[in-house]
């Protein structure tokens, strides 16, 4: 049912925008519904692991492990990297993914809790970082490929022209009489906007570089955590204390770091059904 509403949806708005169709053949032609939202900038592969194993386990209570105050202050120490141009920014946040793709290939930082005994109750952290690092190197693609404008493919691209083509207000109407939902229509006119405000901005490069420089540094704790030898009780702690700490400030600098949120508001306007239950 979904992919038939992206079928729809793609066919209505290339319908309106050059067929000369009038709305009332549209409306008794077409079942206009939206895509789901698969395959965005956001999320582009699964994570290699067993989900089922990981599941299995829900039943267990997880033990809130603390951070380390000092490891996370040195996660967050600014640095850059010099980058000058859209090239350099993109083959470095290339360079980024690459590392975390080996990492994930391996079976990701979830399966180095998975393989300790004393860790398994433990692995959600593991899950979380992950989904997490996916989260934060697909934001850094997506804002080194759109740092001087939005550029816009597929249903951004026909929606933002019906946009345009319409106005506001005529594209409301366009909708409604298709049967659409006032909110889901909302949803739309705001990334219509943001799209459009969007086209002209500039993002420094310089910002990027810093962006960058730290997500290396966290990228790189990632991967030593994924190859981590655990021989005692004492590395043990040191393992999950350090794993609960990245995982932290990840999630802190999608609200701290100016290029992550940009990025993300992106992702949060795009008015797909988003995958965030799928790890």
């Amino acid at each position: 049912m979904r992919y038939a509403r992206l079928i729809g949806l793609m066919l209505v708005l290339v319908a309106g925008c050059g067929s000369g169709v009038n709305d009332e053949e549209v409306v008794e032609k077409s079942n206009f519904q939206m895509p789901v939202k698969e395959n965005t900038w956001v999320r582009k592969e699964t994570v290699s692991k067993s989900k089922d194993d990981f599941f299995a386990n829900t039943g267990k209570a997880t033990v809130e492990v603390p951070i380390d105050s000092g490891l996370a202050a040195k996660l967050k120490k600014p640095a850059t990297l010099s980058i000058n141009s859209q090239q350099e920014c993109v083959e470095q946040a290339k360079a980024i993914d690459q590392k975390r793709t080996e990492v994930q290939t391996r079976g990701g930082v979830w399966h180095a809790y998975e393989k300790v005994a004393k860790a398994k109750p433990y692995s959600n952290y593991g899950m979380q970082l992950d989904s997490q690092t996916n989260r934060l190197v697909f934001s850094l693609k997506h804002i080194c490929e759109n740092a001087d404008k939005v550029n816009l493919t597929g249903w951004g691209e026909v929606t933002v022209q019906k946009f345009e083509e319409l106005g506001e207000e005529g594209y409301r109407n366009y909708f409604l009489a298709l049967g659409e939902v006032k909110g889901d229509i909302d949803n739309w006119v705001r990334f219509a906007r943001f799209a459009i405000e969007s086209r002209n901005r500039k993002v420094p490069y310089s910002e990027i570089g810093e962006s960058l420089a730290q997500s290396k540094r966290l990228i790189d704790l990632y991967d030593e955590l994924s190859q981590r030898k655990i021989n005692d009780d004492t590395g043990l702690q040191t393992f999950l204390t350090e794993g609960a700490t990245l995982l932290s400030v990840i999630k802190e600098s999608f609200t701290t770091d100016p290029q992550l949120v940009l990025a993300l508001q992106y992702e949060k306007l795009l008015p797909f059904e988003d995958l965030k239950g799928e790890m």
